[in-house]
């Protein structure tokens, strides 16, 4: 795997905690909420998506972007910035193929949420 790969695949600790002033802990706990809160983001869109529901799908893509870029997982950040411009402009075309795609490469990245939340103890 290529740096620019594995980077793609890979959270980003420093960045996120940079955005935690250092402290593990509350990181850990982040990424608990991470885990709790990701199903519920993508049956959203997923539901979105089916019901041609526009603005739920940017939304709730809005919202996945958001957490994405917190932990420095910039490559996925861009697809569901793309999911929240397609809802954005109304548009239907390659919506289910870019959920796919995240979900797929997010298979990859919560053992990592998961792992951080154990190594602190948050489990």
């Amino acid at each position: 795997m290529t740096d620019s790969n594995k980077a793609a695949k890979e959270m980003d600790l420093d960045v996120a905690l940079s955005y935690v002033g250092g402290d593990i802990q509350f990181l850990a706990e982040l990424a608990e909420l991470f885990l709790q809160d990701y199903p519920r983001l993508m049956d959203e869109m997923r539901h979105s998506i089916l019901l041609g529901n526009h603005s739920d799908l940017e939304r709730a893509a809005h919202t996945l972007k958001g957490r994405l870029a917190f932990f420095g997982l910039n490559t996925m950040r861009d697809k569901a910035f793309g999911l929240e411009m397609m809802g954005r402009e109304r548009n239907s075309t390659n919506t289910t193929q870019t959920l796919a795609e995240i979900e797929s490469a997010m298979e990859g990245i919560l053992p990592e949420f998961t792992s951080l939340v154990r190594e602190q103890g948050r489990q």
